[in-house]
């Protein structure tokens, strides 16, 4: 492809709908996800690896067959099921909070109507709604971080430096005993585990702040949204 055909399709996306992924399929036909953006010198280069702000030019273009935009997912109801069934997934092979685990296997068994009215209902219908269903445990705010791609999100145990950290949790988990640490990354992070009732939490509080995210631990990688304090 000519430099200038694919600026103009990343320049459409942009401004059309501020997405910056696309899918690029090769001459020999492989696909490739990249993350374009417009220089300031009008040229269409690919963000580095973790930045939103730095990048490089593309080059061997002339090898790229299409560039496509990736469409962002917006169905809520659709985010909330991928949720629910990742969460699920996850409890599943660690073990951890079974009383949740049981509760999000009866949301799921929920059909669409009754998650858009979700979706769209007060707290206190919310509460009703739930009590009818038999559904226990997941407070509107926490039904409402499932309606977004940030209501799962990844561990940040520190890097390579801070593996032991994560290797007592996952040795504590294993043995049944009780594990708390503290570190701190760009926030006050922790983690806390608890055999009774295979209860975990992992939290991300403003340096020196003692407010800020708060999850539910759901294995070694991922966390649910609990609440904001």
């Amino acid at each position: 492809m000519r430099h200038s055909d694919i600026k103009e399709i990343v320049e459409k996306a942009i401004h059309d709908s501020g997405n910056y992924n696309f899918v690029v399929t090769m001459a020999n036909g492989d696909k490739e996800r990249k993350r374009l953006f417009i220089s300031r010198d009008g040229y269409v280069c690919e963000f580095k690896k973790r930045s939103r702000t730095r990048g490089r030019c593309i080059s061997c273009e002339e090898l790229w067959r299409t560039v496509e935009p990736i469409k962002a997912d917006t169905d809520k109801v659709t985010i909330c099921k991928r949720n629910t069934r990742n969460i699920i997934k996850y409890l599943t092979s660690s073990g951890l909070w079974p009383d949740i685990l049981a509760n999000m296997e009866k949301l799921q068994e929920l059909s669409d109507e009754d998650l858009k009215y979700l979706v769209s209902c007060e707290y206190d219908e919310h509460n009703k709604f739930m009590a009818e269903h038999g559904i226990k445990q997941i407070t509107p705010d926490m039904f409402y971080s499932l309606l977004s791609k940030r209501g799962i999100i990844t561990i940040n145990w520190g890097g390579a430096s801070n593996d032991w950290i994560k290797r007592g949790w996952l040795i504590a988990l294993n043995e049944k005993r009780k594990y708390s640490m503290r570190w701190t990354v760009s926030y006050d992070n922790s983690v806390e585990y608890n055999p009774e009732g295979e209860r975990a939490w992992y939290s991300e509080e403003y340096r020196g702040c003692g407010n800020g995210h708060y999850y539910l631990l759901l294995d070694e990688k991922h966390a649910a949204f609990r609440e904001d304090d």
